[in-house]
Parts: structure tokens; C-alpha cells; sequence
């Protein structure tokens, strides 16, 4: 029988205290490995393993220990391992912190003293709050990152190593527990898919057995919507959704060649060419810098693949401030002006002014302000930065971006 060390005993005694007074998180933590690592400031999780520091582990009573360790089952929990998608892992330390705390305060547990807590933040996904601490930080601009994200929305780089072999940990003051990205798939190992659907149903599971105990925590319900919201693929479902805008029919002058080989002579799809289409960008300073940027990359490469024959750019709030317009081929930039409340109105009127009937309309936009009473007669799509839904037009979330 190995001689454990006090630190390890203590892991124990407080998985053990959390499986009978909080089984959701004590029944999570069996599904990672106890690791210790003096490479790792406090404790650290990538999905796998749960490291942590015998120094920091001393300095934590009973109680601030088991809060501590529901904190970092919540990382893996919520996939935040999975989910940073090429963002500064500092920040996104930071957001995912205030995005669980309040979770386990509400729950009953201790966390220790000077975490990261603020009750602005409740509610809100690890993305809304990355999003919002962006213009706060502000030290950099994440425009690699950005880059990263754009070309993919699986992105997961693997974390740095130090000269132990164990994954380098970002510190941050107030961290209690930082989350790591996914070890990267590898022969026999499973895909960032099954992780997820791993965790997916470790959660579910863990909610039955608090659930039997009457133990649930308060308020997870709606956190774990925030998750299924964050795996929304915008990119995916803008590009469908604006794809579906655009005007085709069957002609006979262009057979379906699917299926020539088999002798079938059927109509295939011919595609018109796509006209003007408007983009409006809501400028009430609800959108982020890193959004924009994401929603930029994004409506230039289907702009780059549709080739409309002009772009209208509108910058609005209350009123349109700004009017762009690019012509065919030319790549849009998208520079917002203005700041005041949100009036959608103006957008549709600016437009009937116009004497123009686009393709397709496209808001980027929180969709915090006034509608028209009624819906205008082409298409209109919503990529929403918030929650709120639109009286029509297809909305495509945001709000994880």
C-alpha cells in the first residue's frame, strides 16, 4: 500500500464531502485523473486529467477545497476546454471563471476569498463575458486569434510545456483554477466531437443523480442552455440561411448531370445572379470589436463567392449615420459610426428611399430596439450578438462568436 501525501488525502476527503452534499459536481469529478504538478500555480484541468498544486491544496480549508475542486469540474463540464477557439487563454480564463463562480455560490459552496465575481456577469456564457471584458483588457487586440477562429470554429491550440512534461497554466489574479485546452486527438484517442459528447452525457447524468437526492443546483438548467447555445455554428447556418436568399429555378436547358449516366434527362438548378444586397451594422455599441471583425470575415468570403452586383453598407442607431457602397468585387470593410439607441426602422426606410429591392438583408445587431410594424418584402437576416428575437426574418446567434 503507497503512503499518499497529505495534500492527496485532502483531494480525497473533499471529493468524497462533495459526492454526499453536492453529488452534481462530486459525481463529475470521478471522470477526471488526480494529478499533481508543481508546474501548475493552483489547479488546472484539460477534459482528462485535474492537476493541482500540493502547496496551493494546504493553503485551502475543507471547505474552499471542495468549492475549488466543483470549480474546475465546471470547466470540462461546460466544455470549456472545447470551446476558446483560438481566443487569448488569459481572458478566456477570466471569462470562464465568472461565468461558473456565481454557479457555486448559489450552490451553497465556499469558494476562497478574492475570486472572480461580479453579478453583471450572471447568466451570460463564457463567450458574452470574453466579449465584454475585451474593451476592458484591452492589452491586446487578438487579431491572430481572430484570424484563427475565422478559418475555423474548432480551433483548439495545445497549451505550452514546461520542462516537467505538464501543460503551463495562465495566471491571472483571482484565479482559483484555470482550464486548459483538450489534449490534442490522437491514435486511440477521442475526437474533440466525442469529448464533448462524452462530457454532454457525463452531465446529464450527473444532473439525474442530484436530481434523485434532491441536490440540484439552482440555476443549471439555464446555464447548460447557455452551452447548447454556444455550439450553434454561425458560420454554417448564416451561410445556409443566406444561401437559401438567393433566386433559382429548374431549366431543362441545363440537364442535372448526377444523373445523365443513368439516362434520366432531368432539369437542373440554375442559380440567377444575385443583386444588391444590404448590410446594416447596429452601432449602439452593443457589438464587440472582436464580433465585427468575425461578422467581417464571414459576409466577405459568401460576398466573394455570391459576387452581388452592389453592397450597401448602413451604420445606424436611432438614425442611419453612414451609407458605404461597394461595387462589385470590391471587399467590404466595416468601420461603425454613431452610438446612440436602437431604431431598426430607419434601415427599411433608407432602403424604400433607395428605390432598391435587395437580395437579401443582413443586420448585425443585438436586436435591442424598435421594429417595423410590418415585414418588408425580401429577405431579411438577424446575426444577433444577444438572445432577443426578431417579429421576422431568420435570426442567426451571435452571441457565442
Amino acid at each position: 500500500m503507497r503512503n499518499e501525501s497529505p495534500a492527496s488525502l485532502r483531494i480525497q476527503k473533499a471529493r468524497t464531502a462533495l459526492v454526499l452534499d453536492h453529488p452534481f459536481f462530486g459525481s463529475l469529478l470521478f471522470r477526471l485523473k488526480d494529478r499533481p504538478s508543481t508546474a501548475i500555480k493552483t489547479m488546472a484541468t484539460d477534459g482528462v486529467s485535474l492537476l493541482w498544486n500540493p502547496e496551493f491544496v494546504e493553503t485551502l480549508n475543507a471547505a474552499t477545497l471542495a468549492g475549488t475542486l466543483a470549480h474546475e469540474v465546471m470547466h470540462p463540464a461546460l466544455r470549456h476546454h472545447l470551446r476558446r477557439s483560438g481566443r487569448d487563454p488569459k481572458r478566456w480564463n477570466i471569462a470562464c471563471d465568472y461565468a461558473i463562480n456565481p454557479l457555486l455560490v448559489d450552490a451553497g459552496l465556499k469558494l476562497p476569498e478574492g475570486v472572480l465575481l461580479e453579478n453583471r456577469f450572471r447568466g451570460m456564457s463564457a463567450e458574452q463575458i470574453y466579449n465584454l471584458l475585451e474593451p476592458e483588457e484591452g492589452s491586446d487586440p487578438d487579431s491572430d486569434n481572430d484570424e484563427r477562429v475565422a478559418a475555423s470554429d474548432d480551433t483548439n491550440g495545445s497549451p505550452a510545456q514546461n520542462e516537467s512534461g505538464d501543460p503551463s497554466a495562465p495566471e491571472m489574479d483571482g484565479g482559483i483554477g484555470q482550464v486548459l485546452d483538450a489534449p490534442t486527438p490522437s491514435d486511440g484517442s477521442p475526437s474533440v466531437e466525442e469529448q464533448a459528447r462524452e462530457w454532454e452525457i457525463a452531465v446529464k447524468q450527473a444532473m439525474t443523480v442530484a436530481q434523485q437526492a434532491g441536490k440540484m443546483p439552482t440555476g443549471l438548467d439555464r446555464t447548460m442552455e447557455g452551452v447548447a447555445a454556444a455550439a450553434v455554428n454561425w458560420r454554417e447556418l448564416l451561410r445556409r440561411l443566406w444561401s437559401e436568399t438567393t433566386v433559382a429555378d429548374y431549366s431543362w436547358m441545363r440537364p442535372n448531370r448526377r444523373y445523365l449516366w443513368r439516362g434520366l434527362y432531368l432539369p437542373g438548378v440554375v442559380k440567377e445572379g444575385v443583386g444588391e444586397i444590404v448590410i446594416a451594422v447596429d452601432c449602439s455599441g452593443s457589438i464587440s470589436g472582436r464580433q465585427l471583425r468575425l461578422f467581417e470575415a464571414e459576409a466577405r468570403s459568401i460576398l466573394d463567392g455570391q459576387r452581388p452586383e452592389r453592397v450597401y453598407v448602413l451604420y445606424f442607431d436611432a438614425v442611419v449615420q453612414k451609407v458605404e457602397v461597394y461595387e462589385a468585387g470590391q471587399p467590404i470593410s466595416l468601420n461603425p459610426v454613431g452610438g446612440g439607441g436602437t431604431e431598426f426602422g430607419p434601415c427599411f426606410e433608407w432602403v424604400e428611399e433607395c428605390g432598391t429591392v435587395p437580395q437579401t438583408m443582413v443586420f448585425l445587431t443585438d436586436l435591442y430596439g424598435s421594429f417595423p410594424t410590418s415585414a418588408p418584402s425580401y429577405p431579411v437576416l438577424w446575426a444577433s450578438t444577444g438572445r432577443r428575437q426578431a417579429p421576422f426574418g431568420d435570426v442567426i446567434p451571435m452571441q457565442a462568436a
